[in-house]
């Protein structure tokens, strides 16, 4: 059971399960023993290798065979299972092609070199390097080096007086989303990008690469959208709303999109370019790990991209099973994992689709026996989520009155395993069943339980990074689900739909990310070559979805989400203060001033969210210890309230910026992507040092808090 040090409000050991009466829970115990017998690493082993037989890229035929595969293993374990069609636009590469010109002639390759005990490696059906939702079009001209291409990367190439007009960038994957990179280099005025994986990031600086170890080869490149996702995700061809049919869309040349052509390029070109590149040392910070001092440019070297695409209206394939609920129906839990892979996708996604099989699997068995979800199951497959989450968000987009109405919680399972760390992302009610639910998984290797490794590693960073101060007293580790961001499938169920999200999955030792390497031999030599850790994934998934959809009462807890709120604040306010500390001591004053603002307003809101959840948290564990429980109809009355809470928190209006996402405590970075930006209004107007963006975002927080105040209310009161 969850440790008591977790928090106040958290499950102890002696307050039992989460949401279940005992009586419930006694017969539940019996379904969750037949479950965790099922996932089994020799099943795990054949499953995965099934699913990477060939390259699956969004749309194409090889991409249908993997989504059939997958609806019969779905059908075949009692669910409801169908292919949910949807036509959207998906590119593949026409013509690429990469050179260097000047000081002389070489062309730079965009396929990887093949190793012979890989077979999966020499195989010339891999689509060469390209990035989805790339632009077309030739640029030719001097090229400068960008770091990672993030926002304060150009910004500091404008403050050393670097013009990029008209002049290729080349920067490193690593810190912003790609698409980004390629956002910020248009707005520069550059004319081309090229994206390489630095060996400090991912390559021999790391440790051994394949075939001898798990990191980058020199030829490796890292495909992947260039998708502007933090304005918006799906098909940017129908930005906001479902794609179909007879649905509108909008010309590319309306559509927010890449305007200058890129491509991926491996570090062996990489240092080609680099070597030859004059100019200044870079600044600190900037040196990557390849064995020369890396400078700025421009020039002399010089560089031509060719990009032609085939851009075409595609059908894509959601797989999508169910399992009715017994007695609430019409409350959905949602699982889901993708299925495309812009190579074999061992790691990403097909680890993931691996355990979400085997949990099926171990649901068959519960429901042979049985057993009977509360509420129903919807298990997701998603398609040309490498695209940029298109599949999720267009399902999500024609089903949005449906799971406004339905959908009371996501679970997403992206790579499973590339290594054996557990990490966990959510919004911070799903904290406490998270870890009960880890707690009751065996660690594979490591002994204990899941819970003890992952908090523990957890203990140890936090220690590793929190200063001690002796003239205070030091705050206590507490267990955190880390914020969400972008970048997977839990993006339009949280920050559009408002439904409450977790993503969780087991990290490592990973270099061959989005290459031709990512392939069953990689995964089988130093991935998880036992397969533990695949079927741990699936037990830890089959114990959220099977306890999420049982459970009397729904299991979430409100007052670690408050709590989390405010840590929230306290890191933001401490990031401003030190903003201003930094202007204050530079020795040139920047054009506008960190702002200075009141938090107070901010704070007291998030007292009274506090105050609200830890009263309803108390009335909730109050009602499964009542010697009688809740007549049906009120508890019915109650899990629709606990179910539309997280809705309190979206914004009217949406973001400023990008209406789509809505989430006034969860967002991507605007300028990231990938990373969150927790409470996004206020940390873009930080960010942009914009007075009056502060008061109108700060406002609208307030506003949300106060809504999800009447929420907790509502749902306390359903039980008076």
């Amino acid at each position: 059971m969850v440790s008591a040090a977790l928090s106040a409000g958290a499950a102890e050991a002696n307050d039992g399960p989460i949401g279940f009466y005992a009586p419930s829970w006694a017969e539940h115990m019996r379904w969750e023993r037949l479950f965790l017998s099922a996932p089994t690493p020799q099943s795990a082993r054949k499953t995965l290798r099934a699913l990477t037989e060939e390259p699956h890229v969004a749309g194409t035929e090889a991409g249908r065979r993997v989504a059939e595969q997958i609806r019969a293993a779905m059908a075949e374990a009692g669910f409801e299972a169908e292919l949910f069609e949807i036509p959207v636009l998906l590119n593949y590469p026409k013509h690429v092609g990469a050179w260097l010109t000047q000081p002389e002639a070489e062309e730079l390759s965009l396929r990887e070199a093949g190793h012979v005990a890989d077979k999966d490696s020499m195989s010339q059906e891999v689509f060469p390097g390209f990035h989805g939702y790339g632009a077309e079009g030739v640029a030719e001209g001097q090229v400068v080096y960008a770091n990672y291409g993030t926002h304060d990367d150009f910004l500091k190439l404008k403050e050393l007086g670097i013009s990029l007009q008209g002049k290729v960038v080349l920067a490193r994957y690593g810190g912003n989303f790609r698409g980004l990179k390629v956002k910020e280099a248009q707005e520069a005025g550059a004319a081309g990008i090229l994206i390489y994986s630095d060996p400090a990031d991912d390559g021999y600086t790391q440790g051994d690469v394949y075939p001898d170890g798990p990191f980058r080869p020199e030829s490796a490149l890292q495909r992947g959208s260039v998708q502007f996702i933090s304005v918006a995700t799906g098909d940017p061809s129908t930005p906001g709303w479902a794609s179909s049919e007879s649905s509108e869309r909008v010309e590319w040349s309306q559509a927010i999109a890449a305007r200058i052509p890129s491509l991926p390029l491996s570090y062996g070109d990489a240092q080609r370019i680099l070597s030859r590149l004059s100019g200044d040392n870079v600044p600190d910070g900037w040196q990557g790990g390849l064995p020369l001092a890396y400078h700025l440019g421009p020039g002399p070297v010089e560089v031509r991209i060719e990009v032609e695409m085939d851009y075409a209206v595609r059908p894509i394939w959601n797989v999508i099973g169910r399992l009715e609920g017994a007695v609430e129906p019409d409350q959905w839990i949602l699982l889901g994992n993708h299925h495309d892979a812009w190579t074999y996708g061992a790691v990403d996604p097909n680890s993931g689709t691996t355990s979400l099989l085997e949990m099926v699997r171990g649901l068959a068995e519960a429901r042979r026996a049985g057993w009977r979800p509360r509420r129903s199951l919807v298990v997701a497959s998603w398609d040309a989520e490498e695209y940029g989450l298109v599949g999720s968000t267009e399902w999500g987009e024609a089903l949005a009155a449906e799971l406004d109405e339905k959908l009371v919680a996501y679970v997403n399972l992206d790579s499973s395993v590339s290594g054996p760390d557990l990490g966990v992302d959510g919004v911070g009610s799903l904290r406490d069943f998270v870890a009960w639910c880890a707690a009751d998984v065996p660690e594979p290797r490591r002994g204990g339980s899941l819970l003890k490794t992952w908090s523990g590693r957890l203990q140890v960073e936090w220690a590793e990074s929190s200063p001690i101060c002796l003239d205070h007293p030091q705050e206590s580790f507490e267990l955190r689900l880390d914020p969400l961001g972008s970048g997977s499938d839990y993006t339009v169920f949280l920050d559009h739909l408002g439904v409450p999200s977790v993503s969780f999955g087991f990290g490592g030792r990973y270099g061959v990310y989005h290459s031709i390497y990512d392939d069953f031999y990689w995964m089988e030599r130093f991935g998880d070559p036992e397969f533990l850790y695949h079927t741990a994934a699936a037990q830890l998934y089959g114990l959220m979805a099977l306890r999420a959809a049982s459970a009397d009462i729904l299991p979430l807890r409100f007052a670690p989400y408050a709590a989390q709120i405010l840590k929230f604040i306290d890191e933001l306010e401490r990031e401003a203060l030190r903003s201003r500390r930094q202007a204050a001591a530079a020795e040139k004053a920047p054009e506008r001033a960190p702002l200075e603002v009141d938090w107070t307003p901010v704070r007291a809101a998030q007292q009274r969210l506090s105050r609200a959840a830890q009263a309803l948290d108390q009335r909730l564990v109050e009602l499964q210890q009542a010697p009688e429980p809740l007549a049906a109809d009120r508890l019915q009355a109650l899990n629709r309230a606990l179910g539309r809470i997280e809705r309190a928190f979206l914004l009217p209006q949406g973001l400023p910026g990008r209406p789509w996402f809505r989430h006034a405590v969860y967002a991507p970075g605007f300028t990231t992507g990938y990373a969150p930006w927790p409470l996004p209004g206020l940390t873009q107007a930080l960010k942009e040092k914009d007075a009056q963006l502060w008061e109108q975002q700060a406002a609208a927080l307030i506003e949300r808090f106060d809504a999800a105040v009447s929420a907790l209310e509502q749902a306390r009161a359903s039980t008076d």
